[in-house]
């Protein structure tokens, strides 16, 4: 049986799939359903921390057959409450002379596994370090803030991924803060149905 690891960033969006996967708590931040073979990992928030707890998990219990991150993300102009299938990750900080503006490519290419359930929306992720309010980037895209230091990580320890992302906002904290209200919006439990898990 495949072991599968499940990376929320905040307590409020594993809750629902915790107690949905009858998981029990290993220790802080770490549970797990040992008959079906999978864990979830809560990480913290932003790309740093992310990584950092991440890594630790790996070192301390080894690779997973496939990893897969769930959770909210921003966008510019997807559906709120709608789920899409993260297609490739990239970092959005880095804005220098003669280098790519948005785009950090180093360690892998970064192209994520997609479901094969053609209703879910595959689109390309840009992650950043504060919450994303305006951009100049005016494709049809998601931003988060962890995804792309997962992606990274995942590449360099060829752990497969798959990413879905619930779009919780339009690049607007004002209508994430109103949305938290919006159960539909903020469920997370039905990417288990269809992740099949």
């Amino acid at each position: 049986m495949k072991k599968i690891l499940l990376i929320c960033a905040m307590e409020k969006e594993a809750k629902q799939i915790v107690e949905a996967l009858e998981m029990k708590e290993l220790h802080l931040n770490l549970f797990e359903n040992k008959t079906k073979n999978m864990q979830l990992l809560i990480t913290g928030i932003g790309k740093e921390l992310t990584a950092i707890s991440l890594t630790r998990y790996l070192s301390e219990n080894g690779n997973p057959d496939l990893i897969i991150n769930v959770g909210y993300a921003g966008s510019t102009d997807i559906p709120i409450g709608k789920w899409v299938n993260i297609s490739r990750a990239y970092n959005y900080e880095w804005e220098f002379p003669g280098e790519e503006k948005y785009i950090m490519l180093a360690g892998g290419s970064q192209k994520l596994e997609l479901l094969k359930d053609s209703n879910i929306e595959s689109v390309e992720c840009y992650s950043s370090e504060s919450f994303v309010t305006e951009t100049d980037i005016k494709d049809h895209v998601a931003f988060d803030m962890e995804l792309h230091s997962i992606s990274l990580i995942c590449d360099l320890y060829k752990i497969k991924l798959l990413s879905l992302k619930k779009i919780s906002d339009n690049l607007s904290v004002g209508d994430y803060y109103s949305n938290l209200k919006k159960e539909e919006v903020f469920e997370l439990v039905s990417c288990l149905d269809i992740l099949n898990l």
